[in-house]
């Protein structure tokens, strides 16, 4: 029986073994930059790019302080915004130059950079839906080593749009000779900026552990610290954590129907507009509710919080 159980033991997996390979159903999706239309024949040394600012990027000292409901806005020193590649994450420094800054990426979906183009492997529940940061993180260096070891690969999709929506994305043959790649850590670390990552599902309400992550992050930010948040296209998973970190920077000087109003405002999507709007409403209710109760110093964690005052 003994000999069973070792021979049992073996084939668990453990925090130090390996990830597997990626499954044979997944694709390498071209996130950014726009692909050459036409794609270009043969081997791809470099995916062009531009450096410009991505998708859907916004700055809070970019709203005017003055304007009725922008309370404290001019001061919570963050932005957001989608995907970057390479190219883009210059443009980010430029725009962001003399600051000392922490990208938060909130992709639950394993990403890299291969020739500073951002790529993603897909489908989006590639890997199940229970995937916590560090496990992902794992996944992304353990796949991008096999990307460079192979020297060579293709990217099969384009995703123009959302990219957690596969119907958007268009098929393509891009052929990349891997010169150079890297995770997402690695490229922000080139810029000598901090890098956090919150492995969050694109849903209509994030998970509690998510949260708990992003406050554990503020309640240890070092001052003057700015932080630029993105998600796949900036659009729901980054308004919506820029919307409970302006919340917990702001719940005393802005009302909660403003931080959501200021959020879209700046750029973001509406977070109580479409399907699902009464449970977001609930729940930003709630999280506007804790800071008040726990703030400014935010010693007992959301989730605590939560199952002590459940949902409305």
């Amino acid at each position: 029986m003994l000999a069973t159980l070792i021979v049992g033991l073996l084939h668990v997996t453990m925090p130090w073994d390996p990830p597997p390979p990626p499954p044979e159903g997944a694709k390498l999706v071209l996130t950014q930059p726009p692909f050459p239309d036409p794609p270009p024949e043969g081997s791809v040394i470099d995916v062009p790019g531009e450096r410009e600012l991505p998708a859907n990027w916004r700055s809070s000292t970019r709203a005017n302080p003055k304007t009725k409901g922008n309370a404290g806005l001019d001061a919570l020193m963050a932005s957001g915004s989608g995907q970057f590649c390479r190219d883009q994450l210059y443009a980010v420094q430029q725009e962001l130059r003399g600051r000392r800054v922490a990208v938060i990426d909130l992709r639950e979906e394993p990403h890299t950079f291969l020739n500073g183009a951002a790529i993603s492997w897909g489908p989006p529940a590639l890997g199940g839906d229970d995937r916590r940061a560090p496990a992902v993180e794992r996944i992304e260096r353990a796949w991008t080593k096999r990307l460079v070891d192979a020297k060579f690969t293709t990217a099969t999709e384009y995703a123009p749009g959302i990219f957690a929506n596969e119907k958007t994305w268009e098929p393509i043959a891009l052929k990349l000779d891997v010169r150079d790649a890297g995770v997402e850590s690695h490229l922000v670390a080139e810029a000598r900026w901090g890098y956090f990552r919150i492995a969050a599902p694109d849903t209509i309400v994030p998970r509690d552990r998510d949260v708990d992550r992003l406050i554990a992050l503020v309640r240890g930010l070092d001052e003057g610290l700015w932080l630029h948040f993105h998600c796949d296209t900036g659009g729901n998973r980054t308004t919506l954590f820029l919307t409970l970190y302006d919340m917990m920077r702001n719940y005393a000087r802005a009302s909660r129907p403003e931080i959501i109003a200021r959020q879209r405002r700046l750029g973001g999507i509406d977070l109580l507009a479409g399907p699902g709007k009464a449970g977001r409403a609930d729940f930003l209710a709630r999280f506007f509710d804790y800071c008040w109760q726990c703030g400014p110093h935010f010693r007992r964690s959301w989730s605590s919080w939560s199952r002590k005052n459940a949902a409305r």
